[in-house]
């Protein structure tokens, strides 16, 4: 073995743990977004919010340049003890100032509201599609950390 193997290995093993990172990164952070709307819906107190204000974010993605644009809502209401709050929504839903909708919030975290029609929309097929592509990042990861492992260290795959 030269040292130009063990280094390839190396980099391709390096390569392959941020791939499953990645993957173990994008599973956890679908499965606390999950947990998040069941305790909502299973705890949350609904309070009605009103639409204060409008604003789209441009950005354009680096590799591809396209031009994405999000609408966001600033929504207030008030908690069932009559503290005001105010929370960005970034859903898919279009608003307009002055729009009333339904919120919900866990007590104690009311900063942390969602748009009742969020929390309560059917997503098992989303989740079902993210957690697998994270499986898959985590598998291929693995796969090529093993075989950056073996290549630098001169053993054989299987």
């Amino acid at each position: 073995m030269n040292w130009t193997d063990a280094a390839a290995g190396t980099a391709i093993g390096a390569a392959g743990l941020l791939l499953a990172a990645l993957g173990t990164a994008l599973a956890v952070q679908r499965l606390r977004h999950d947990a998040r709307l069941r305790r909502l819906r299973a705890h949350g107190l609904t309070a009605e919010a009103e639409v204060l204000e409008t604003y789209t974010s441009t950005h354009r993605h680096t590799e591809t340049r396209q031009v994405h644009t999000d609408r966001r809502a600033v929504l207030g209401f008030r908690t069932a003890d009559h503290l005001p709050v105010r929370v960005e929504d970034d859903g898919d839903t279009p608003r307009a100032v002055g729009d009333r909708i339904e919120v919900r919030y866990l007590p104690g975290r009311p900063e942390d509201a969602l748009p009742a029609d969020t929390v309560d929309r059917p997503r098992h097929v989303a989740a079902l599609g993210a957690l697998t592509g994270a499986a898959a990042l985590l598998l291929a990861g693995a796969l090529v950390a093993a075989f950056g492992t073996a290549l630098a260290t001169g053993g054989d795959l299987f």
